[in-house]
């Protein structure tokens, strides 16, 4: 049952990230679009714990520098992050509804831009880049209103039990 729900994990998230790079390309919001992935990361990581997380955030994160033109492994580190931080909150706070969900994309967005503006710095010295930006602002805001519906298909679809232990 834990296998077929992570696998289902998996198809969806990349169901959602080709979503991302197609049909939400077209109805951006001043060129922003909102990243469903993420959201789909920290439902799953939340509920399956932080290893089953941490690997789907490496796999959504390749996945997404695949189809993208940056440097291929930069999603993938930025989202492994976040799956192992969101895996690591399983059993400790009750998933509501609206709520929560909306806390959780509102730091899962932030730490995803915070862990961009940092790596950015690092590797590429970028000090020229503007983080925390309109567009950040923007992305923010889809993915807090998105995450209340992306929460609620996920419970829909059955792909977490509260009582699981956490591993492979």
């Amino acid at each position: 049952m834990r296998k077929r729900n992570f696998i289902l994990s998996l198809v969806i998230t990349g169901v959602f990230i080709a979503l991302q790079s197609t049909i939400l390309q077209k109805i951006a919001v001043r060129g922003v679009i909102p990243d469903v992935a993420l959201v789909v990361i920290v439902f799953s990581s939340n509920s399956m714990g932080a290893m089953r997380g941490q690997f789907l955030g490496f796999i959504a994160g390749l996945l997404q520098d695949f189809l993208s033109s940056g440097p291929l492994g930069f999603n993938a580190l930025i989202k492994t992050i976040i799956g192992f931080i969101f895996g690591k909150l399983k059993g400790k706070l009750f998933l509501d509804s609206i709520l929560l969900p909306v806390i959780f994309i509102l730091s899962a967005t932030i730490l995803k831009e915070g862990f961009t503006a940092l790596t950015g710095l690092i590797f590429l010295g970028s000090e020229k880049f503007m983080y925390f930006g309109r567009s950040f602002l923007i992305e923010l805001g889809l993915n807090a209103f998105l995450s209340p519906f992306i929460f609620a298909l996920m419970k829909l679809l059955k792909l977490y039990r509260v009582n699981e232990k956490d591993g492979f």
